[in-house]
């Protein structure tokens, strides 16, 4: 991940007069602490939301911003957050898209490659959005297995791109399995493919895993490489209800790919980015207590003699029993939701749960929940 910080020039450069006011400067690493669960407010386990919440100073921003919910985001203000993500990835503006989420980013990437019969190879399982809107759009999907680790099977996914072939998709780190593909392999599969094909690389996640130079596959956009990668502000900055995200592709791609945007930016939304970029400890912070809160639920799991993939996201992936599925359902009356519909239980064909890590506190309780549910 890049080393380099921001300049405060390179944040207020052109930002309008309605939000140049707004503190963007780096605040103190803080988190909000979440409200205590009722049956009305349950401990959400299923989206892999921050359950602690954005930094200190997206909360500000987000105040400080209010008055903007009654205008369309200002292109000064956009123009603000895409300088500053180039910056800090090593890229121009031109490179950057930002979206709304990047469930937008992927949608547009999977319209203009997919549409009309465009050929699309990805992983299964893996985050579907590519997949089924492909499908959606007329295009011709092929889903590759995962392997036995439940990694990308690169080799496989390489081996199936053909001539009709436009996009090849990465989730790194996979969703929900959370693997990671190791970085040279999945940099010498986006050289070897690129030429034949858009790579397009998913790095929602990335951000839990410790920064390590080579992580992310930013450094093939930025040698002009036909690589798109996609991030969030989602996961683990927390703002996963204000919905901003982005796209780092070549320029004649970005051009592309937002003529066929239809969503707005949210003004409030782009001033949260803006504080959050600026709060790197904040990352580290939050990937410190995501490791606990994976520790304290892992060692359940292993008491049990439950099976999991350990994962680098906010979540863990765990087969369950045909005896486990109803799980969820078990767990609703205590206020924990493990899926979106907690009073049906997992279905045999899934098998399995993805089960987002709250708080440390929420881990510590889910734990016991646990153990006296499977031992009834």
């Amino acid at each position: 991940m890049p080393q380099f910080l921001p300049t405060r020039r390179a944040l207020l450069a052109g930002v309008a007069a309605t939000t140049a006011g707004l503190a963007l400067r780096p605040q103190p690493v803080q988190a909000a602490a979440p409200q205590r669960a009722t049956l009305k407010d349950p401990i959400r386990l299923f989206f892999n939301e921050n359950r602690y919440g954005p930094c200190e100073g997206a909360q500000r921003a987000i105040r400080e911003s209010l008055h903007l919910s009654s205008r369309y985001a200002s292109s000064d203000s956009i123009s603000a957050l895409t300088r500053l993500i180039a910056e800090q990835e090593g890229l121009t503006p031109e490179h950057v898209l930002v979206t709304a989420g990047s469930f937008e980013a992927l949608t547009l990437v999977t319209a203009e490659y997919a549409t009309g019969g465009g050929g699309v190879v990805c992983a299964r399982p893996s985050f579907p959005v590519v997949a089924d809107y492909a499908e959606r759009v007329g295009g011709k999907v092929h889903r590759v297995p995962l392997d036995a680790t439940l990694t990308h099977d690169l080799a496989a996914m390489e081996a199936l791109v053909g001539a009709d072939t436009k996009l090849v998709s990465v989730c790194n780190p996979n969703n929900p399995t959370g693997t990671v593909v190791d970085p040279v392999r999945l940099r010498a599969f986006c050289e070897a493919v690129a030429p034949r094909a858009t790579v397009l690389v998913d790095e929602v996640y990335l951000n839990y895993l410790e920064p390590a130079p080579g992580q992310s596959m930013v450094d093939q956009v930025r040698a002009g490489r036909n690589v798109i990668i996609t991030r969030s502000f989602s996961k683990i900055y927390g703002l996963a209800g204000m919905r901003v995200g982005y796209a780092l592709a070549q320029p004649h791609v970005v051009k592309r790919l937002a003529g066929l945007r239809m969503a707005l930016p949210n003004p409030t939304a782009i001033m949260a980015a803006l504080a959050s970029l600026q709060d790197p400890l904040f990352l580290a912070r939050m990937r410190k207590l995501t490791a606990e809160s994976r520790k304290v639920t892992t060692r359940v799991l292993d008491e049990l003699g439950m099976k999991y993939v350990g994962g680098h996201g906010n979540f863990l992936w765990i087969p369950l029993t045909a005896k486990q599925l109803d799980l969820p359902v078990r767990f609703a009356p205590h206020g924990f939701h493990l899926t979106t519909t907690p009073d049906v239980p997992i279905s045999a064909e899934v098998s399995a749960l993805r089960l987002t890590l709250g708080t440390v506190e929420e881990m510590r309780a889910f734990g016991p929940l646990l153990k006296n549910m499977l031992k009834t």
